[in-house]
């Protein structure tokens, strides 16, 4: 699976989260509700552990506290136009470009994006980069010009930026996940297996990890490491990886005329 961070609460124009100490720079997260200002920061934990259902069930419990949150407006906006389901992004979208909120200057540069992909625009990266060039230091400002690159189909300034973030933020398990994924897009298997390993080593507790690492062994089609790589994710977790585990098992079965050991639960 792929992608996302963990936020503390600040004073700003209405609310404002954050995920960095108070001396570094990140752009604020305006809200009139405290109770959908917690809900933001446990969706936006969710997605970084690559839990998405729950990331977004928790993102629409923010809207039901404040229906005009521009930023879980716009997460959900984004996730249906990364994942292809146009009627709930245009819901979304409408909902984020109709918010009368006072946005922070970063918002309204995702507001001006978000207006441009909704309508039809499919190259939106310069935005990103104006982003970035004012939270240089916050991880959500590289998470967000990787969105604008992939929607652009753009894997090589994919890689470039998350090997960036990682100098931002060293020890940021979700940049290494999707820093292995590019990688694999490329075709770099070595680069591709370091970032899995390392997203590994930073959090050992994470089922997506191990889910992970399953996909690359399934791109290098050691079909006998990805299953075993999957039952461990699925061990973890219950809602990870089964399919995944069997499909690795068909194909070793298939691939080298043998049974492989089953693991048991």
């Amino acid at each position: 699976m792929k992608k996302i961070f963990l936020l503390q609460a600040l004073l700003f124009v209405g609310l404002a989260v954050n995920s960095q100490p108070s001396n570094v720079r990140l752009m604020p997260v305006t809200t009139n509700s405290e109770k959908a200002l917690a809900f933001y920061g446990q969706a936006r934990k969710y997605f970084d552990d690559v839990n998405l259902p729950r990331g977004l069930e928790t993102f629409r419990k923010a809207l039901k506290e404040d229906p005009d949150f521009f930023m879980a407006n716009y997460q959900l906006a984004l996730f249906c136009l990364l994942n292809q389901v146009k009627n709930d992004f245009d819901k979304y979208a409408d909902a984020a470009l109709n918010s009368k909120s006072a946005l922070s200057d970063g918002e309204k540069l995702l507001k001006e994006a978000l207006s441009k992909l909704s309508k039809g625009t499919s190259d939106v990266t310069d935005i990103g980069k104006k982003l970035l060039a004012i939270y240089p230091n916050d991880p959500e400002s590289y998470n967000n010009l990787v969105s604008f690159q992939s929607i652009a189909g753009d894997t090589a300034a994919i890689v470039e930026t998350l090997e960036k973030a990682i100098k931002v933020s060293p020890d940021s398990g979700p940049f290494y996940n999707q820093l292995g994924y590019a990688y694999l897009s490329l075709n770099k298997s070595d680069k591709a297996e370091a970032a899995f390993d390392r997203y590994i080593a930073l959090e050992p507790g994470n089922p997506n990890v191990y889910d992970s690492k399953g996909d690359f062994y399934m791109f290098v089609k050691k079909y006998n490491n990805a299953y075993y790589s999957y039952m461990k994710a699925h061990s973890m977790d219950p809602d990870f990886s089964r399919e995944k585990a069997d499909m690795a098992k068909q194909l070793y079965e298939q691939t080298e005329g043998k049974q492989i050991d089953i693991i048991s639960m």
